[in-house]
């Protein structure tokens, strides 16, 4: 039986056991964590907990609708064993009709050709770490060792303890300034809530590259999320471009990272020129699903846009 649960019924102790013991585990589907981001969220459960689905949801002018929250990157059907094509079908039936709409990042394990009408494919890159960091470099394109060598030239710092509120100001400032971000002041103060709660559980590298004055010139939050850890969050000061101190930062991850089992995970993109970015350091192009359909059949065809515009 699958049943929902508001999140006031649901047991948390069992929910993180069968969370940490899914073959997709990941700290996003935290208990404690989903609360942060989405204290209202509530969850699809198969039985005593065999199987479950968080469900993250708001509510705008009385229409509930499901989505991933800002910042999260895996969520989806997690169980301790093999997903079924059948079992995919019936949790995503259960859904409850009340929610208008339904946007949600699944995982690689919840992958089916059952999804292709009510989902779309998004892109993602990882790159294996389990090797000793020569054989890391070996895989780095032309380009990215040309602008290594550039970086090399300003006597870049590595940071370990830079501050998150310091990478959060570097991406509002540059980036962040794109008319296509759409991110607020609340976003950005949930970030650092998130962000802060995962440094006191140590689940979190706060890296910062400095130049010889000091000037804070990229930083990147990592989060460690059991075998993988996520490029999660990051910003450069772009008046420091030519100093190339992103470059210099993800290498000097590798290089200190490499020869251990672990998965890092450039945290997508869609994007041509960041996928491309992510590319350069060998890594590897994946896929996985996006619920993104309207349980209200009058919004079909704003749906099928919003889907073509996501490719």
């Amino acid at each position: 039986m699958i049943n929902y649960y508001k999140h006031s019924e649901i047991d948390k102790e069992k929910w993180n056991t069968s969370i940490r013991n899914s073959l997709s585990a990941t700290i996003f589907a935290d208990f404690d964590f989903l609360s942060l981001a989405n204290p209202s969220w509530g969850a699809l459960i198969q039985d005593d907990y065999e199987v479950v689905m968080p469900l993250p949801h708001r509510a705008k002018v009385g229409i509930h609708y499901i989505l991933t929250p800002y910042f999260f990157s895996r969520l989806g059907i997690f169980s301790s064993k093999d997903i079924t094509n059948e079992q995919i079908t019936d949790f995503i039936q259960t859904i409850p009709h009340k929610f208008w709409q339904v946007d949600l990042n699944l995982n690689e394990q919840n992958a089916s050709s059952v999804l292709a009408s009510k989902s779309v494919q998004l892109t993602s890159y990882q790159l294996d770490l389990n090797a000793p960091y020569l054989a890391i470099y070996g895989n780095y394109s032309e380009n990215l060792r040309r602008n290594l060598r550039t970086a090399q030239k300003y006597s870049l710092v590595i940071d370990k303890n830079a501050d998150i509120q310091e990478i959060i100001a570097l991406f509002r400032h540059n980036r962040g300034k794109i008319k296509t971000i759409k991110m607020k002041s609340a976003d950005y103060n949930l970030f650092l809530k998130m962000a802060e709660m995962m440094k006191n559980q140590d689940k979190i590298d706060v890296w910062g590259v400095r130049d010889e004055q000091g000037n804070l010139l990229a930083g990147a939050c990592l989060l460690k999320d059991y075998q993988r850890t996520w490029f999660w969050f990051s910003g450069r000061d772009e008046r420091y471009a030519e100093k190339r101190a992103m470059f210099f930062l993800l290498d000097e991850y590798f290089k200190q990272h490499a020869g251990n089992p672990l998965l890092f995970d450039f945290n997508g993109s869609m994007n041509e020129n960041i996928a491309r970015f992510y590319s350069q350091f060998g890594s590897q192009k994946y896929t996985y699903p996006m619920l993104c359909y309207s349980q209200r059949i009058y919004l079909s065809p704003l749906i099928k846009f919003y889907k073509l515009m996501k490719l």
